[in-house]
Formats: structure tokens, sequence, C-alpha cells
């Protein structure tokens, strides 16, 4: 079906008149339309009526107040005061002024918040409700001439690395801001902290875990070289980061010449603390008496001397007081414990020098020090297989040393031949009278007398008829297994 309407013609377009509609408009009653401006803000800030400024007059009042301060220079700072104190206890009108004032110092300027009122935040910093929120602070940091350093103090204080700041922000202030980048100055700021806590340290592990690779090596770089390895010896999981991080691989050959060296002797360091943790214990537990509690204090202090050289360290303590004294050691030290096997009951530990493995064994016949030739056999028996005895270790090829009369002596040549070396600098040997403890790096310690050196023939004598024994022992055990 088709409709066909007439369609106007121009001339009755133009003279129809809506004069219906025109009438019902008369009677309306007249209404005025109120646009925002900041002289009205203003006034109602004056008057006490600010609860009846709406959103929209606050957003003009903040995004025309620049506009506004050039034609009212006089009163400029002081209606921008006027406006901080009202935001203290206005939640909505506190964002929108923090959210432009970090855009502000974000090199935006007057664009995004007049002057004034970046000028007179100390009126909203100052006020107890305000000064201790984060945002406020991070506000502060930035107004600085180095707001990256401020920042870094901040953040460690609150335990937050780069992303959890942002978290936290997100909702108060732009957390995109380049200038709340802090990591850059994360190495140096730790660096100052005189006796950094576990949570300081995790904080620094998790930063170091956010930068780009180039930024994390030149911060490993400082941190190796500007903590000491004393400090560091205290903080075991800094030095776990690090050896997993940059000991092996492709790490390690990025470093320079003085952070490997650092590297080395925070490790050896640590391991050594571990060991002399281990004396300590066995002092205690055992109480020993006379010369077997001089024996072990002497071992502890002649280690000493290569505490900068240990690669790793393993503890084994016998089966039957493992749950006791385990539970004094950290959960990651490698602590194991010893197969019963019918040999005398001895703690040992094991240090990796590199090429070499050296054994010591701390109690019961022979109580001997055996260096073993490292190779991948060796090191998963002694560093990875369980279950281990004291026996299956006494069965590796290698050579044992004693503990006689003037061992010291002749363990330090021993060692020295076989490429392991004391500490760097070394030129006394802990544990030894000044006369005997002096060190040449080339003939090694003091010569002993002759007398002294035949008593340790004799000493010798015995020492070796038990090794030999022991070792055949040992032998025997693991034939038959």
């Amino acid at each position: 079906m088709n409709f066909d309407f007439p369609t106007p013609s121009s001339q009755k377009l133009k003279t129809t008149i809506p004069s219906r509609l025109i009438e019902v408009a008369s009677k309306l009653p007249a209404s005025q339309i109120s646009l925002p401006s900041v002289d009205k803000v203003l006034q109602a800030i004056q008057t006490g009526n600010e609860r009846q400024i709406t959103s929209l007059e606050w957003i003009y009042c903040i995004h025309a107040k620049a506009k506004w301060d050039k034609q009212n220079p006089q009163s400029s700072y002081l209606t921008s005061k006027d406006i901080w104190r009202i935001a203290i206890n206005n939640s909505w009108l506190q964002k929108q002024l923090l959210w432009r004032l970090a855009l502000y110092h974000n090199n935006q300027g007057e664009k995004v918040l007049a002057k004034s009122l970046a000028d007179s935040f100390d009126i909203f910093v100052n006020s107890p409700l305000a000064n201790t929120l984060l945002p406020v602070r991070i506000l502060l940091a930035l107004r600085t001439q180095e707001p990256g350093l401020e920042l870094v103090k901040i953040a460690c204080q609150q335990n937050l690395n780069y992303s959890s700041l942002q978290n936290q922000l997100h909702h108060d202030i732009p957390s995109w801001i380049e200038k709340l980048n802090f990591l850059k100055y994360v190495s140096s700021y730790f660096c100052k902290l005189v006796l950094p806590t576990e949570q300081q340290v995790n904080w620094l592990l998790t930063c170091l875990d956010e930068m780009s690779v180039q930024l994390q090596l030149e911060s490993v770089n400082y941190l190796l070289t500007h903590v000491s390895k004393e400090l560091a010896s205290q903080h075991p999981q800094l030095v776990d980061w690090l050896q997993r991080n940059y000991r092996n691989g492709a790490g390690w050959n990025l470093l320079t010449e003085q952070a490997k060296q650092a590297l080395r002797e925070w490790i050896g360091s640590i391991n050594y603390n571990d060991f002399q943790n281990l004396v300590i214990l066995i002092l205690e537990r055992r109480r020993l008496e006379g010369r077997a509690k001089e024996q072990l204090q002497k071992r502890k202090e002649f280690w000493a001397n290569y505490s900068n050289r240990f690669e790793r360290i393993r503890i084994l303590i016998p089966e039957d007081y493992f749950t006791v004294i385990s539970g004094r050691f950290r959960q990651d030290e490698d602590v194991h414990a010893l197969q019963k096997d019918g040999s005398d009951a001895t703690e040992v530990c094991i240090f990796d020098f590199g090429s070499f493995l050296v054994v010591e064994f701390f109690h019961g016949r022979g109580s001997e020090t055996r260096l073993i030739h490292k190779s991948d056999e060796v090191e998963r028996k002694l560093f990875g297989s369980l279950p281990i005895s004291i026996k299956r270790i006494r069965n590796i090829p290698g050579e044992a040393h004693d503990h006689v009369i003037c061992w010291q002596w002749d363990c330090e040549r021993w060692l020295r031949q076989n490429s392991i070396l004391p500490n760097e600098g070394t030129s006394y040997f802990k544990g030894l009278p000044e006369r005997f403890g002096k060190y040449n790096p080339v003939t090694g310690l003091v010569t002993p007398s002759l007398d002294k050196q035949r008593e340790r023939d004799f000493q010798l004598q015995g020492w070796r008829k038990v090794i030999s024994q022991l070792e055949r022992e040992a032998r025997d055990y693991c034939n038959n297994i």
C-alpha cells in the first residue's frame, strides 16, 4: 500500500508561527544559568559555605586559578592557602589537588596547577591528618632537587620496591611519572646504612630483581666495592643472591675485577662463619676440655687465614645428635647427618677451594684433614649424594694431613704446594704465637726448630699407622656394601 503525503510548500514553512508554544513558554517562571567562577568559589570559602561548592565548581576553580592569580597577584597565595585548608577535611578535593601537584612537579607546571597552589602545599603538609600520608611524603620528595634520593629513603622505610610503590600510589597520584623511579639510587643508599636490618636487605634484593640488566650490573658492582665482607657475612641471603646471579656464567664475566675479588671474599667469609659457628656449637655440645678443646680452637683459627677462599662449605653431623644441633643453623645451609658406619663419631666439614676439596675431621682416631682433587664424581659424592658416612668419605682417593705438633707449619706448606693460598695480604697467621706466625707468600711460615721437627716426626709415625688402619677399614666397608 502506498501513501502519498503532500509536500509542504516553502511559503507555508516560512509563515507558520508556533503561537501555542510561545504562549506556554511565556507563562514559565524566569530562570538563570549559574556558570562556575573562581570568585564564586573563593567567596563561598570566605563566608564558610564551602560545603555548597559543587565538584564542577572546584574543578573549574583549580583549572582557572593560575589565570585568576595573574589578575589578583596580592591575593593569590592567601586564597590558595584557604583552598588547601578545605582539602584537609575534603578527601575528594584533596585527591584533585595532589594528583595535579604530582603532574606539576613532573615538568607540567602551571598547565595543570597554579604556582600559588604548589607553593602553599605546606599548609596541607603541616596538618596532623596529612603529614604521614605516603602520597604527601612522595610529593615532598618530588619538590627537592634530587627526588630520587628522597624517594629511595621513603621506599626503604616503607619496605616498598618500585612496583609496590606504584600500586600504593595509583589511586592518589599518577604513579607513572618519571621522577618516581628511584631504582638507580638503591645501591648507593643501601651502602650508607650503618647496620642494615634483614628487612632492608630483603628490600634491596627485591629492588635488584626489578632493575634492567645494565642498571642491576652497575648496582652490583657498586655494592661489592662499597660493602665490607664483615657486614655482608651477617646477611647470607644477600651473598646467596649474588652467588646465584653473578658467581658463574655471563654475570661473572661482566663484573669488574675489583667486584669479582670482593664477591670471592664475601662468599668465603659467609662460609667461614658457618664453619666457625659449628666449632662453637661443638664446644658447647661436647663440653670439651684440655687438649681436645685447644686443638679444635686452633683449627678454627687456622682456617680463618683462608676464609676468603671458601667457595662452598658442607657440614656433616653425627646422626645421634643431628636433630638437636642442626636447628642452630640457617635453613639454607648445607647441613646434613652422617650415616652410622661404625666409625668414631665426629663432625666433618667439607671446604670447596675450586680445584680441590678439603675435608676436615674434628674428632676420633685420625682426626685428619684430607685433600681431594675435585671431579664431577667426587663433587657428586661429597656435595650431592645422600646418605654419606665417614668411611665413604675416607674411601675417596686423596691425601691426608695430620694434626700433631707443628701441624700448622706443614699444613700451610702442603696447601701452598697445591695452589691453595691464604687470604690475600696475609702477613701473620692467626692462631699462632707471634714468633711462629709470621708469613711469607713465597717461603710460608717460620720453620720450627730441629727439636720440634724431631718431635713431629716421632708423633707422625703413630698417626700414620692409625690413618692406614682407618683407610683399610673404609675400603673394606665400601667393598662390602
